[in-house]
């Protein structure tokens, strides 16, 4: 009887392993071919030499066996422009519109502005007039429409606008209209510990509030232009910060490596613009990295088909980028898609 016990237990006994033995290597299996199912990080990149060299560089400064061009991630900063970078630009600048549409009030509280330009254009619909208008006239028509008014307030309209505001012309949102390859390009960055930052000429303010979530950039790693703030006392628990109507920083041009020294403190190894307005802070970038330690990527407009094409205003970063050996991303030929397909 003992004897008949015990083989029972035994046999239950291996019955269990084999189980287990079964279930570990099923698991196994599944591990191995997880590890072997390789995804593309750049889904709407198309397969080429653009696509190849950031993907080179990133694997290279990231490889710390790779001793001749390995970056330690606290000095791993990528720098992004942000309109005609990561968003459209096209037929004006987003921010213009946000600005317009504050027109009516502003001329409601001060209606000697409605027979000055570009307030009187604004007023006669005539957005036609104002297709040539540079990013610091854009500023300057931003201070004018978003000054005199709590920091508070101004965050709450620029959220207002982002939810509801449309393109005229393709009627997506704003917001919506982001490069979908850029998007995958910074979180391709972030997931090998790339600390992200956007320079651009945009009013920071604006760009915190609106776009911040959109790119998976926090407020604090954005940097744009900006007004000069004053802080308003209360002793009743309603002390704020005020806009004032003058311009503290235009972030442009020589001014982006000034702020990128002041708010960062370091040299970024990536560099990414589309416009002679981001040329030196590419050349600083590219300067200021030992050779093969950086990257610089200059956006060009070439598709007049499911986006815009232009050289305008990008002639000399263009010509600088041919010379140096920065990549040139052709948005007809490097991009899958232009905006998130489903939005």
């Amino acid at each position: 009887m003992l004897r008949f016990v015990l083989t029972v237990v035994i046999m239950l006994m291996l019955a269990q392993f084999v189980s287990t033995q079964t279930d570990f290597i099923s698991f196994a299996n599944a591990i191995t071919n997880t590890t072997h199912t390789v995804t593309d990080p750049l889904p709407s990149w198309k397969d080429g030499a653009t696509k190849q060299r950031i993907s080179e560089f990133v694997q290279n400064v990231t490889d710390i066996s790779n001793t001749n061009y390995y970056i330690p991630p606290e000095d791993r900063i990528a720098v992004f422009d942000n309109d005609g970078t990561l968003w459209s630009e096209k037929p004006l600048y987003f921010q213009l519109y946000f600005a317009i549409d504050r027109v009516d009030d502003l001329v409601a509280n001060k209606p000697e502005l409605k027979d000055k330009s570009p307030f009187k254009e604004i007023l006669e619909k005539n957005l036609t007039a104002l297709k040539g208008i540079d990013e610091k006239d854009v500023m300057n028509l931003v201070l004018t429409t978003h000054s005199n008014i709590s920091q508070r307030e101004f965050d709450r309209l620029v959220q207002q606008w982002a939810e509801t505001a449309k393109h005229p012309e393709t009627q997506r949102k704003f917001v919506d209209m982001v490069y979908q390859p850029m998007i995958e390009l910074i979180s391709y960055l972030k997931a090998n510990q790339f600390k992200t930052f956007i320079v651009s000429g945009g009013g920071i303010d604006f760009m915190r509030t609106a776009l911040s979530q959109i790119y998976g950039i926090p407020p604090e790693q954005i940097i744009g232009s900006s007004v000069k703030y004053e802080f308003i006392d209360s002793n009743t628990g309603n002390s704020t910060i005020f806009r004032k109507a003058e311009l503290n920083s235009f972030d442009d041009k020589a001014e982006k490596p000034v702020n990128i020294e002041l708010h960062i403190g370091k040299v970024p190894v990536i560099a990414v613009g589309n416009s002679d307005g981001d040329l030196q802070m590419l050349k600083y970038a590219d300067d200021n990295n030992d050779h093969g330690k950086s990257l610089e990527i200059e956006v060009h407009h070439d598709d007049s088909q499911r986006e815009y094409s232009y050289d305008m205003h990008a002639e000399n970063v263009l010509k600088e980028a041919k010379n140096r050996n920065w990549i040139v991303v052709s948005m007809a030929d490097d991009f899958k898609e232009i905006y998130p397909s489903n939005k």
